[in-house]
């Protein structure tokens, strides 16, 4: 409430300048009539004086009307400072609603999309190496029946932000869908790329999420090849992912074909 007084007693003396300026003009517009109609009525013997008056009148109102202005203009860059700082957060909201998984708050398949079609094209152009990783929490229904929907969703968001601390900035993390992410590493071949997969895997599989509940990842791992599209990039990813759950899971597989 104290913060707000200052405020209240600077808006208090814009609305009283305000109107007291209104009634000056009104004051002023009045006394030009009065002089303005005895000048047409009752003529003087010496005119100029009088329009001298009507001179002095008029720039006194020229001096409240730009008064006026500038208290507007005061009050109304502000306004639009505000509403441009509003509209700018705005977009960042939606932006990163459009690119960001509302749960994990890692990329999303729409982020994905882009991603991986603009490195596959750098792999094509520049031979720049590649590398993506696949993983999946084992048995990620039977978590969620053990301790509630709510804690898996926890357990999700908690897993995404711990493997997105243990890669590089360069990295990207994307939400698939269930308990399912996507790792693209851009200038990495699939021998780096596997060995980071084996040790998300190991400090995966010794951490306690919400200091409860113990978790294996299953990882495919795979390289981008010149000839990959977006969809043979993901069908081979996916094919390594299956090929590391139907090995037993907890596992990881590194597909080289």
């Amino acid at each position: 409430m104290n913060e707000n007084r200052p405020v209240q007693k600077l808006k208090l003396r814009y609305k009283l300048f305000y109107v007291l300026s209104v009634v000056a003009l009104g004051v002023l517009l009045c006394a030009n009539f009065s002089i303005i109609y005895t000048l047409v009525v009752t003529p003087p013997e010496d005119p100029a004086s009088v329009m001298k008056s009507v001179y002095i009148v008029m720039v006194v109102g020229f001096f409240i009307l730009a008064a006026q202005a500038l208290l507007i203009f005061t009050r109304f860059i502000p306004m639009l400072g505000k509403e441009a700082a509003a509209l700018e957060e705005m977009n960042e909201q939606i932006e990163q609603l459009s690119v960001y998984d509302d749960l994990t708050k890692v990329y999303n398949r729409h982020k994905f999309e882009d991603v991986v079609r603009r490195e596959l094209e750098n792999v094509r152009r520049y031979s720049h190496p590649l590398s993506g990783i696949m993983f999946d929490i084992d048995d990620f229904k039977v978590i969620n029946e053990a301790n509630g929907y709510r804690a898996g969703d926890k357990l999700l968001a908690s897993l995404a932000q711990f493997v997105s601390g243990k890669l590089r900035n360069s990295d990207y993390v994307f939400r698939w869908r269930g308990g399912k992410f996507i790792i693209l590493a851009p200038h990495t071949d699939i021998e780096k790329a596997a060995i980071v997969a084996e040790k998300l895997r190991q400090i995966v599989g010794h951490k306690l999420f919400g200091g409860k509940i113990r978790m294996t990842l299953s990882l495919g791992v795979i390289q981008g090849a010149e000839d990959d599209s977006m969809e043979t990039f993901l069908h081979r990813i996916q094919s390594a992912l299956t090929g590391a759950k139907s090995q037993g899971k907890n596992c990881v597989v590194v597909s080289r074909s």
